[in-house]
């Protein structure tokens, strides 16, 4: 393969790793062929965002690489950063070029764990090392290939921007996703039903609470991602309504104007299932989920069905023991005073002193004041 089409090739696979970073052995192992080495590994740490970071290796085994990073602080990495400037390729033996001397800079344990993995001749670059982030990418080769020329360390020197700015996508990627993680744990404790729909009416998410419904009331359900209700006519205002949300169009100052709410009625429930769709249009405007952006949006819950409150988030919220913590969930739920203290077994008045003390301590006045509160809450859902 002609030397262009070569480093080409390779840098595919660097900018391939840097939104799939499963991927990056198989880079590693380009980058190695590449430059002529036995073997390589990246390793990169940022302290911004937790879940970057890691070991990535080509032909090094496990134990190799877990002796490699229990050892510490690599030998290697504390030459290149006091000889060579960031961002720029070497190799350790074009540094320091006399043998003994690197052997005794490397120590007997590190000399030793270099000999039982083959390897001799070690080279890299830091391609990031400050507060934030540190990353660096290390190659090796058996003393049967000998050391690196200069040419083949110019070579991984053409490689190293790219490399840094895979590494910037990849911190991109992940911010985004973490972004996304966030916001879906924090739609995962609404206490009503919500589903996403991109522009071609796909579901991209959906709550706890979304699925919960879907699973158990016969009003609704989800059938090879197509939303269906009891009747042909309900289906199809459903499927109306989501179109006309997800609609492009000039952006809408009143909400009410995109969206349609309707009751979803069943022979076996008493009440209908109450339904609302809207455009996602200065609600969750911007909100991706798996690489798809949100239209349209769903709400929906079921009036017979209790709140999926949790007792001990209110407790932790608001001091409410065990008991006033039961009791205001009972308010929340519509269920009075009297029937919680009979299925309870224990005296009105005792109810009616738990409430007020749960009055005291979330601060309301009422049994409406104390359920709107509740419905307003970020509480854990318990589906």
């Amino acid at each position: 393969m002609p030397e262009e089409t070569e480093v080409s090739a390779v840098i595919g696979h660097i900018y391939e790793a840097s939104y799939r970073p499963s991927f990056l052995p198989k880079a590693l192992e380009s980058i190695a062929k590449f430059t002529h080495s036995s073997s390589a590994a990246l390793m990169y740490q940022d302290n911004e965002l937790e879940r970057v970071g890691d070991a990535y290796t080509y032909n090094m085994s496990a134990e190799v690489s877990a002796k490699h990073q229990a050892y510490g602080q690599d030998p290697n990495f504390r030459i290149m950063s006091e000889s060579v400037p960031l961002g720029k390729a070497a190799a350790i033996d074009h540094i320091i070029q006399d043998r003994k001397q690197l052997d005794y800079l490397y120590g007997e344990e590190f000399n030793k764990l270099l000999a039982d993995a083959g390897m001799y001749y070690l080279g890299g670059a830091l391609l990031y090392m400050d507060d934030v982030r540190i990353a660096a990418i290390g190659l090796q080769r058996e003393r049967s290939i000998g050391g690196w020329t200069s040419p083949q360390i110019d070579k991984l020197d053409v490689l190293i921007p790219h490399l840094q700015r895979a590494l910037n996508i990849q911190k991109e990627f992940t911010r985004l996703y973490t972004s996304e993680q966030a916001l879906h744990r924090g739609l995962d404790k609404l206490i009503m039903g919500m589903i996403l729909f991109d522009k071609e009416l796909s579901p991209i998410y959906s709550n706890p609470v979304a699925r919960s419904i879907l699973e158990y009331h016969s009003a609704i359900s989800l059938v090879n991602d197509i939303i269906y209700a009891h009747s042909k006519k309900q289906t199809k205002k459903i499927h109306d309504a989501l179109v006309l949300a997800a609609s492009p169009g000039p952006p809408v100052q009143d909400l009410s104007q995109s969206s349609f709410s309707f009751g979803l009625r069943h022979p076996d429930y008493h009440s209908p299932l109450p339904i609302l769709v809207s455009s996602t249009q200065g609600i969750l405007d911007g909100f991706e989920s798996n690489g798809h952006h949100a239209h349209a949006v769903m709400y929906f819950s079921d009036p017979d069905k209790a709140l999926p409150l949790v007792a001990d988030e209110l407790s932790g919220v608001y001091g409410l023991t065990p008991a006033e913590a039961q009791v205001a969930m009972s308010i929340a739920n519509g269920i009075p005073p009297c029937d919680i203290a009979s299925s309870n077994d224990v005296a009105i008045s005792t109810v009616r002193s738990q409430l007020k003390a749960v009055y005291l301590k979330v601060g309301v006045n009422s049994q409406a004041e104390l359920t709107k509160v509740l419905l307003s809450g970020p509480f854990v859902l318990n589906i």
